[in-house]
């Protein structure tokens, strides 16, 4: 059987790695899709990767559309928004349609070309990379959604969205497609349900490949927090140097780990480490608290590995994902952390280092995420799907 894998560039690169591994493992061809700005990422994952579309010409297209994840987008909003847009002015929810579909348009005559020569069996998306859903169309086979914690819930069938979505496909001569189904790695009490069936899958973290420094595991009695302002935005960069300062008063040993060492603002020093590019599969394990920018990906990586977070959100998605970890009891937001102080910062780790309900809250969050089912336990659903079988029947399927 040939699967076709069709992942988001950025932070989005890990998660659909795991099960595309899974699915070489038992025997099925796999290629792995991706705007040029994760290719290197995927190529590192030991996968066939397919480059599509122009990177400047993506990134031109979606810059004319505005998105939540930016300081200075709407942070008053009401209800789950995230997985029921209609709750957003229309305005607003076509803008953030736009944007993400915007990506897809630029990718979308390259996936076209690539599904009618190579002729998978099933398409497998990143929820965020839509164009999956035209290589489906284009090789007439089902598609299948893979989530990233969440997936925005739009249903491009709404009267609004229509033309927009359409745009993606006319041009190659198809008609619109729509997910059978979502694979979704996102821990049960972060969850919110879908509006299609979804699968539930073990979070199996990846983030690329390493040579394995003595100082990871050799460790003093220090505690180690782990301070990251993410990847997907540079919201947090200025702060890191005040975050260092407080944590650093709690005689803690600081690592901070950033995709380069100039956004860390700040030098290396006796109880700070700076490092580049670290996979956090290797480095959460080893934390005993993470402070982060409220990034789904390391929430959910953090929150696998059973580790507290304190965080600090400066845009809507971020504030959504805060509520989403302070609510489980596994962390601590900051308030208005451009202005919060050092000590506060300090206040915030201390608490999740020294109150023992906060381990125990984040550790349930892992025993949580070791109770769904591996990514190679999914292989068999995805085999029903691609064979045309009405899989949404599975006992591994969850509806609403």
């Amino acid at each position: 059987m040939r699967i076709l894998f069709v992942a988001a560039a950025g932070a989005h690169v890990p998660w659909i790695v795991p099960l595309s591994w899974a699915c070489q493992l038992a025997g099925h061809e796999v290629r792995v899709a991706v705007r040029p700005l994760g290719v290197q990422a995927l190529s590192n994952a030991g996968l066939a990767v397919v480059p599509l579309g122009d990177e400047k010409a993506i990134q031109e297209a979606q810059n004319r559309h505005a998105g939540l994840a930016y300081k200075g987008s709407p942070r008053t909003l009401k209800g789950n928004w995230v997985t029921q847009p209609d709750l957003l002015d229309p305005e607003l929810r076509v803008d953030m349609a736009s944007r993400i579909l915007a990506a897809a348009e630029g990718q979308a005559a390259d996936a076209v070309e690539f599904a009618r020569s190579w002729k998978p069996d099933l398409v497998v998306h990143d929820s965020a990379a839509t164009v999956g859903l035209v290589a489906a169309a284009a090789a007439g086979v089902p598609a299948i959604g893979h989530t990233f914690g969440f997936a925005f819930g739009f249903d491009y069938r709404a009267p609004e969205l229509t033309a927009v979505y359409e745009r993606l496909f006319t041009p190659h001569g198809l008609q619109p497609v729509f997910d059978e189904a979502y694979i979704d790695p996102c821990l049960p009490s972060l969850r919110d349900p879908h509006r299609i069936p979804w699968a539930p899958m073990r979070l199996v973290s990846y983030n690329g490949p390493l040579v394995e420094p003595d100082w990871l595991v050799r460790r003093d009695d220090r505690p180690r927090v782990v301070v990251t302002p993410g990847l997907t935005t540079t919201l947090l960069d200025k702060l890191i140097g005040r975050i260092v300062d407080g944590v650093g008063g709690l005689g803690a040993e600081v690592i901070v780990a950033v995709d380069r060492a100039s956004r860390a603002g700040i030098a290396a020093r006796d109880n700070v480490r700076i490092v580049e590019n670290f996979p956090f599969s290797l480095l959460l394990p080893t934390a005993d608290a993470v402070v982060h920018h409220s990034g789904v990906g390391t929430g959910m990586n953090t929150a696998s590995n059973g580790v507290p977070q304190v965080v600090m959100p400066q845009s809507a998605v971020q504030d959504f994902w805060a509520e989403k970890i302070v609510g489980t009891g596994a962390g601590i937001s900051v308030p208005d952390p451009d202005t919060a102080p050092a000590d506060a910062i300090a206040d915030a780790v201390g608490a999740v280092l020294t109150k023992p309900e906060y381990r125990d809250s984040a550790q349930a969050l892992k025993r949580e995420n070791e109770a769904q089912p591996a990514p190679g336990q999914l292989v068999g659903l995805l085999e029903e799907f691609a064979r045309g079988a009405d899989a949404c029947n599975s006992p591994l399927v969850t509806t609403a």
